[in-house]
């Protein structure tokens, strides 16, 4: 037997949910009729959701299929970037000055990032990247564990129109060199070493390890925190802090072809040769409001935990998908069962 519904919402929560307000706006009264008709018409359906995007340039169609169904394109015409709807679009809003992000250490620590702080972070960061001539394709990998530099980069190797990588803070250099490799990438954001239950591992290290036998990579940008001392490599290394610290509080948004890819996200190569995924600026911004906007009904103001590696696809989903919906993303570094198997329900 099933087990009972232990909660359902009130009828003046359902009427006031995203899900409903969407179904009044297109004239749709049941979600059975939601469904008939975003199954009949998969055009419409998108134009609806696309409607919570925004563009620089409107695009002038929707689909075309021009090419056959599986080498369908959209948003044709249009120009966006996914920064321009987690963060640019907030710009003078009562949202510019509220929690976009709050971070929990393992130790205990917490900070908070205000839209505006973040957005600051993520220009100055954007900046030092196309100081080192860093843009529009190139692949920039982002080996970083739980803290909050990692949504910084995120965030600004997209702003730039550079290709972000994420890859898992628990990488060894072969997992990491493959992916290096097989992408082209030509930087990598890093840091020192990470601290987890307590005690210290290598990433800097790691990334210098993965870095030989990889050709295309010209640069390391390293995060120095104290934790472990580094090595730098003259010319290709880069202090995060030194190489943000002259660059101006704002920064330009490239405007992006909507289809643009903007991120590379590998499998994990347990079942075969990693093999990289591409995400578009205006795919991953519709997905993402269909799923946390529709589906989750999460609103400005919500916050929302998702206990993940900042290197699987979770981390990406809550850096661009909590502020496109002006939310806040609550991230913890470390372990959720650390020091003691309260934390998480601490963290809630």
């Amino acid at each position: 037997m099933c087990a009972d519904i232990v909660w359902r919402p009130s009828e003046a929560q359902i009427a006031e949910s995203n899900l409903m307000r969407f179904m009044r706006a297109n004239g749709i009264a049941t979600y059975e009729a939601l469904l008939a008709r975003a199954e009949a018409d998969p055009e419409w359906w998108w134009r609806s959701v696309t409607g919570w995007i925004d563009f620089y340039q409107p695009y002038q169609q929707i689909l075309d299929l021009e090419r056959g169904v599986e080498f369908a394109r959209w948003c044709r015409g249009g120009t966006t970037n996914i920064v321009l709807n987690a963060l640019d679009r907030h710009k003078g809003s009562a949202l510019w000055n509220a929690p976009a992000l709050i971070y929990e250490a393992e130790d205990g620590t917490v900070c908070t990032w205000t839209f505006a702080e973040l957005d600051r972070e993520v220009c100055r960061l954007a900046g030092g990247l196309r100081s080192l001539g860093i843009g529009d394709g190139e692949v920039v990998a982002v080996y970083l564990p739980n803290v909050p530099e990692a949504v910084f980069g995120l965030l600004a190797v997209a702003k730039i129109g550079a290709i972000v990588m994420p890859l898992f803070s628990g990488f060894g250099a072969e997992a990491l060199r493959t992916r290096l490799v097989d992408s082209g990438a030509v930087a990598m954001l890093t840091i020192d070493g990470i601290a987890r239950r307590g005690r210290a591992s290598p990433m800097k290290a790691t990334a210098d390890e993965a870095a030989e036998g990889s050709p295309s990579l010209r640069h390391i940008v390293c995060l120095e925190t104290g934790l472990l001392p580094v090595q730098h490599k003259p010319g290709r290394d880069h202090d995060w802090a030194a190489l943000c610290a002259s660059q101006p509080d704002e920064a330009p948004t490239a405007q992006m072809d909507a289809e643009a890819p903007f991120m590379l996200m590998y499998t994990s190569g347990t079942s075969g040769r990693p093999k990289g995924t591409v995400h578009s600026h205006a795919g991953f911004a519709a997905k993402l409001a269909l799923d946390f906007g529709l589906l989750m009904d999460i609103r400005a103001g919500d916050r929302i935990l998702w206990m993940s590696d900042m290197g699987w696809l979770v981390g990406p989903i809550l850096s661009y998908g909590a502020p496109l919906l002006g939310a806040t993303f609550v991230l913890a570094g470390g372990a959720p069962d650390y020091p003691d198997a309260t934390r998480l329900w601490r963290l809630v």
